[in-house]
């Protein structure tokens, strides 16, 4: 991994206490960053690139988050941030399909979650066009153990639909605080790790579940060109 991008992710993720496991980059890695806490969103300040790799000032997403909020009373609201590019945005509900719900932000990106698993991306770029869970929301959200199979499916740059069949291994873990916008509760952290069938590629993605068996956070892999996204609830 090259140094400025290393620069670019300490900037926007070191005051929210994450440690990426990278695609790749190996089980201990991705142990310690499924085991990172998200901090409180008021002490983190993102860095974005500007033009010919120069670093913009830092952007300080509680601006869009305090504006949005009052803006758009009494809504549920929803904050993203993509691993990448350190590009964020609050989002408010679009559409919804049953149990999956899409959420829009200003830049007109999309993300769909079934119960806060993702599902979908639109707008990004070799997007995440479906995933084929195998029971993993139901786990995940009653914070029960076990093993599926999901199955998730990828628009190309030559607009051609790729399959990637991964064994997902879910644990719970520890229980944590978590305080995001107006939300206030306890949750349980959920770790489900996935990888092919010949080991060579994996991931982990973590969710944290509260009470009511509601994801209020995660961070979760979207495809090789998005990277991990971080989702967290603000209302």
């Amino acid at each position: 991994m090259k140094q400025h991008k290393m620069t670019r992710l300490a900037v926007a993720l070191a005051a929210l206490g994450l440690s990426f496991g990278l695609m790749g980059c190996g089980n201990d890695q991705s142990a310690k960053r499924a085991s990172a806490t998200i901090k409180d969103l008021s002490s983190m300040a993102v860095g974005k690139l500007g033009g010919k790799g120069k670093a913009a000032p830092p952007v300080d997403p509680r601006v869009s988050i305090e504006t949005t909020m009052r803006e758009i009373p009494g809504v549920p609201l929803q904050f993203v941030m993509q691993e990448k590019t350190s590009a964020y945005a609050v989002t408010s509900i679009y559409g919804q399909n049953g149990s999956v719900i899409t959420w829009v932000g200003a830049d007109r990106k999309t993300t769909s979650l079934d119960r806060g698993m993702l599902t979908a991306t639109r707008g990004f770029g070799n997007d995440l066009m479906s995933v084929e869970d195998g029971g993993a929301v139901r786990l995940i959200t009653t914070k029960q153990a076990g093993t599926v199979t999901k199955t998730y499916r990828f628009l190309d740059g030559l607009e051609r639909t790729t399959r990637l069949a991964l064994t997902c291994a879910i644990t719970p873990g520890e229980t944590q605080s978590v305080t995001s916008g107006e939300i206030s509760t306890s949750a349980r952290i959920m770790r489900e790790t996935c990888q092919t069938a010949t080991g060579e590629f994996s991931f982990t993605n973590t969710y944290w579940i509260d009470a009511g068996g509601r994801m209020v956070q995660s961070v979760q892999w979207a495809s090789a060109e998005i990277g991990q996204l971080v989702f967290r609830r603000l209302r």
